[in-house]
């Protein structure tokens, strides 16, 4: 009988029988209501992105990973079944935080989107500034 080698490469892989499950994310009235007024559709004269540049960059990110590794998103509030994926990094947007929570059906409901102010203050205390 042939076993397995036991190196860290083979041990990590994962197994190509498994499937894994993308769900279904859903974006709430709220968050939409959220989500357009920090970015409006078609931008705005003070030079925000748009909604639509929003939906195309960070939001699709972020719902990919809701989508993909719901379980492995750290939970907001331990025990309330609220978990969050944050953006930062990304041109043109500031760091964001997105809430989201698993419904009953198994999808995930977008509940909100937060502009990260903490990412800001750590800039203003960088010695280049």
């Amino acid at each position: 009988m042939r076993t397995r080698p036991s190196s860290p490469e083979i041990a990590h892989r994962p197994d190509p029988h498994t499937t894994t499950v993308h769900r279904a994310v859903r974006r709430s009235p709220g968050f939409l209501e959220r989500a357009q007024q920090l970015y409006p559709p078609g931008g705005d004269p003070q030079g925000r992105p748009s909604f639509e540049r929003f939906e195309a960059g960070p939001l699709r990110a972020v719902e990919l990973a809701f989508s993909r590794d719901w379980e492995r998103q750290p939970e907001a509030i331990e025990g309330m079944g609220i978990r969050f994926v944050m953006t930062h990094a990304v041109p043109v947007f500031p760091a964001m935080v997105f809430f989201a929570a698993l419904g009953t059906d198994g999808s995930v409901d977008l509940l909100d989107v937060v502009i990260d102010e903490d990412d800001f203050e750590m800039l203003e205390g960088d010695p280049d500034d």
